[in-house]
């Protein structure tokens, strides 16, 4: 009896066992079914995801191109709306045309006339230039007398700007000394004197008459200098000034405001050399910023050691 039991459990273990071992054996390929179905739809939701993310680039990517298409076609609207106007002011251009070229072919006519008047003028106009040719041929030959004339004159005229030449020597000399002019050369002692060691003081004036034209307040300048245009002392300051139309530098020893509305009026100006001057020819020259009013020379002459 119990060995029945014994066999009869035997057999139950053994049935669940082989019950075990077979759903083992099929959960295990169940299992296995599972995962390779689920990687096939994992890999299939990431392809996909991928088109789904590549359709909304696209979709993205068509509204720009919309976008785009409707900013030109509303320029290309505009370019349409444009083009009709050019066209229209082309018609009227052409009707324009139209009415000028009538116009020009009205003149033409005009002109057609106006050259057969003009031939006629012209043919009497070539009978007149022919009478000035033979006229010219006279004053031709006539010329030819002159020119023989003038050279025989040649020598007369050389002669005549020599003179000329001497004449504007002596005439700027003079003019040095012009616009009444005045040197005074003073010693210590409040006495002229003309011995450039002995000089203390130095007073130049003019007289700036009205023809001269001068008008307003202006700046005019002194300027002292020996025959090498070198400066005749130490100067307060160099200035440029214009002269004939040029610029040129100038060495100012004095320089005053004056009032050109009281013309004619007297300029003087006081100098106290701070060096012993030399002996020599010194030129005194005024000028305003613009305009050379004149010039004057005077002589300081050496003296003995003991005079």
């Amino acid at each position: 009896m119990e060995n029945n039991n014994a066999k009869t459990i035997t057999a139950v273990l053994a049935g669940l066992m082989v019950l075990f071992l077979v759903g083992g054996i099929y959960y295990w390929n169940q299992s296995r079914s599972l995962t390779t179905q689920n990687d096939r739809i994992e890999q299939r939701a990431d392809s996909l995801m991928s088109v789904k993310i590549r359709l909304e680039g696209d979709v993205q990517n068509l509204q720009d191109q919309l976008g785009v298409a409707t900013t030109q076609q509303a320029d290309l609207t505009r370019q349409l709306a444009d083009v009709n106007g050019l066209l229209t002011a082309r018609e009227r251009t052409l009707d324009q045309l139209r009415r000028t070229k009538a116009g020009e072919q009205r003149t033409i006519r005009r002109l057609n006339a106006d050259m057969a008047s003009l031939t006629r003028d012209r043919d009497s106009l070539t009978n007149q230039m022919d009478a000035v040719v033979q006229k010219i041929d006279l004053l031709n030959e006539q010329n030819d007398q002159l020119n023989t004339q003038n050279n025989e004159l040649a020598p007369l005229r050389q002669q005549l700007a020599a003179m000329s030449e001497e004449l504007k020597t002596k005439v700027s000399r003079q003019a040095l000394t012009g616009d009444a002019f005045r040197v005074e050369t003073r010693k210590k002692n409040d006495k002229e004197t003309a011995k450039a060691k002995k000089v203390d003081e130095v007073t130049i004036s003019l007289s700036v008459p009205a023809e001269l034209g001068l008008t307003g307040t202006e700046e005019v300048y002194l300027s002292l200098t020996d025959e090498q245009h070198n400066a005749m002392m130490p100067a307060l300051s160099t200035n440029t000034v214009m002269v004939g139309g040029a610029s040129e530098s100038i060495p100012v020893h004095a320089s005053q405001a004056v009032n050109f509305g009281q013309n004619p009026q007297r300029i003087s100006f006081t100098i106290t050399p701070a060096t012993n001057v030399k002996p020599g020819i010194y030129r005194a020259s005024v000028y305003t910023k613009d305009r050379y009013l004149g010039a004057t020379e005077f002589r300081l002459r050496d003296s003995f050691w003991f005079f």
